[in-house]
C-alpha cells in the first residue's frame, strides 16, 4: 500500500503528520503502475506521497545525476572547469547504449559532454568525464558512492558511472526511489546551474555540427517542469527524475519501474500536478520581521523588537495555514544593554496538537544602558 507523510525540516526538526486531516491523498488509481515512487518539495525536504520509496532499484540513467552532483563539487572546488579539454579513451569510445558516438582520441570540452549527459543521457560521455574526474569508472563511481554517505544515505550502490546493467542480476547498481529524491535536491539546490541544461530540448555538440536532443519529452508539456533525469534498461523499467516550480514552490518527482516512456511521463505529470494542487509553501516567519517587542529597562530604547534570523517555511495542505497557532514566549522585561543577535524568546508554531516549530528569538538591535544623568532626565 502506498504510504505519504507531511511537513517540513527545519535544521534538524522534521515535522510530520499522517494524512487524516491533510489534503486527499494521491490516488494512482488502484495498484500503481510503476515499482516505486516519491514526491517532496525540494526546499524544505517535505515528503508529500511516498510508494514503497525504499524498495532497491536498477537506477539506470537517472544514476547520472550523482555522477551531475559529483562533477558540480569538482567545479566548485576548482578541481576541474568546464572549458577543460577531455581527450576520449578507448573505454570510453567504446561504451554502448545511448551515446555520443565518441572516437579514442577526440578532444571535447567538459562543458559540451555534460550536455551529452543531461540531454541524451550519452553513456561513453559519462565514462570521458569520470576519467577525466579521477582517472577512471571505478574510482569515479566509489567517489559517487561516497557523496551520498554525505547526504545521509545508505541504499545506493555504483557499479559504474552511467547505470549500465551490464552485471549480473543482484551484483550491480542499485538505488531507491527516496535516495534518488535526496541527491536530485541535493543537486538542484547546491547547483541550480544543472537546471539550465536539464531545461534544454536541443544543444549544439562538436562545435554546433550535431544538436543534443533531450529524451525528457516533458519538456515544454507540463507548467514549470524544467528536469531532471530520464533512465530506462530492461532491468529497471522506464524511469523519471522530475522536478518543477509554480508559485515559488518547487516539487522533485521520481517514477521507477514503469512499464513503457508514456506511462512514467503521464504519472510524473499526474503527481506533480497533485502535488500543486493539494499543497503550498507558506512562511512560518520571515528574516528580519518583528514578532514581538519586549520591554526594556535602563535602556536608551523602550523596546526592542525580536526577530528570526532566518525565514522558516512550511509545506501544508489546503486550510492549514489558517489552523496554524502561533505563540510567542518572551522576557515581561529586560535590562539594559542588550545586543543584536541576543536570545530573547521563542516562537512555537502549532498545527492542532503537533509542533510544527520552534523558532528562537533574537533581538533585531543593540540598546545601550542608560547613564545616571540619561536616567534623571527621563524622569523628566
Amino acid at each position: 500500500m502506498p504510504w505519504r507523510l507531511t511537513g517540513f525540516c527545519l535544521l534538524a526538526l522534521v515535522w510530520m503528520r499522517s494524512s487524516q486531516a491533510e489534503a486527499a491523498a494521491y490516488n494512482p488509481g488502484g495498484q500503481p503502475p510503476y515499482a516505486a515512487a516519491i514526491l517532496i518539495e525540494a526546499s524544505t525536504g517535505s515528503v508529500l506521497y511516498a510508494y514503497r520509496p525504499t524498495l532497491p532499484r536498477s537506477p539506470a540513467s537517472t544514476q547520472k545525476i550523482l555522477l551531475e552532483l559529483v562533477v558540480m563539487d569538482y567545479l566548485a572546488q576548482g578541481k576541474c572547469r568546464l572549458t577543460d579539454s577531455v581527450t576520449v579513451s578507448a573505454r570510453a569510445s567504446r561504451t554502448g547504449g545511448s551515446q555520443v558516438f565518441l572516437k579514442q582520441g577526440e578532444v571535447l570540452p567538459l562543458e559540451e559532454l555534460m550536455h551529452a549527459i543531461v540531454l541524451p543521457s550519452a553513456n561513453d560521455a559519462c565514462v570521458a568525464v569520470a576519467e577525466h574526474l579521477v582517472g577512471s569508472v571505478e574510482k569515479c563511481a566509489e567517489l559517487m558512492m561516497a557523496r551520498t554517505r554525505l547526504i545521509g544515505l545508505d541504499d545506493t550502490y555504483c557499479v559504474n558511472v552511467n547505470g549500465l546493467d551490464d552485471t549480473p542480476e543482484g551484483q550491480g547498481n542499485h538505488t531507491t526511489a527516496y535516495d534518488l529524491s535526496q541527491i536530485a535536491r541535493t543537486l538542484i539546490n547546491t547547483y541550480p546551474q544543472v537546471l539550465e541544461w536539464s531545461s534544454s530540448t536541443n544543444l549544439p555538440f562538436r562545435n554546433g555540427r550535431f544538436m543534443l536532443h533531450s529524451t525528457n519529452k516533458l519538456l515544454n508539456q507540463f507548467e514549470g517542469l524544467d528536469g531532471l533525469k530520464t533512465g530506462y534498461t530492461g532491468r529497471a523499467g522506464f524511469c523519471l527524475v522530475g522536478t518543477a516550480q509554480r508559485r515559488g514552490m518547487r516539487l522533485i518527482s521520481v517514477i521507477l519501474g514503469a512499464p513503457s516512456e508514456r506511462i512514467r511521463r503521464r504519472e510524473t505529470a499526474r503527481l506533480l500536478e497533485w502535488g500543486f494542487d493539494n499543497f503550498n509553501k507558506a512562511p512560518l516567519v520571515l528574516a528580519g520581521e518583528p514578532v514581538a517587542h519586549v520591554p526594556i529597562s535602563w535602556g536608551l530604547e523602550t523596546a526592542v523588537p525580536v526577530t528570526s534570523t532566518d525565514s522558516v517555511f512550511a509545506v501544508l495542505g489546503p486550510g492549514q495555514e489558517r489552523q496554524l497557532v502561533r505563540q510567542v514566549d518572551v522576557p515581561e522585561a529586560q535590562s539594559a544593554p542588550v545586543k543584536a543577535g541576543q536570545r530573547l524568546g521563542t516562537l512555537r508554531v502549532s498545527l492542532g496538537d503537533s509542533l510544527v516549530a520552534q523558532i528562537q528569538l533574537v533581538a533585531a538591535q543593540d540598546v545601550d544602558r542608560m547613564d545616571l544623568l540619561d536616567r534623571i532626565l527621563s524622569i523628566f
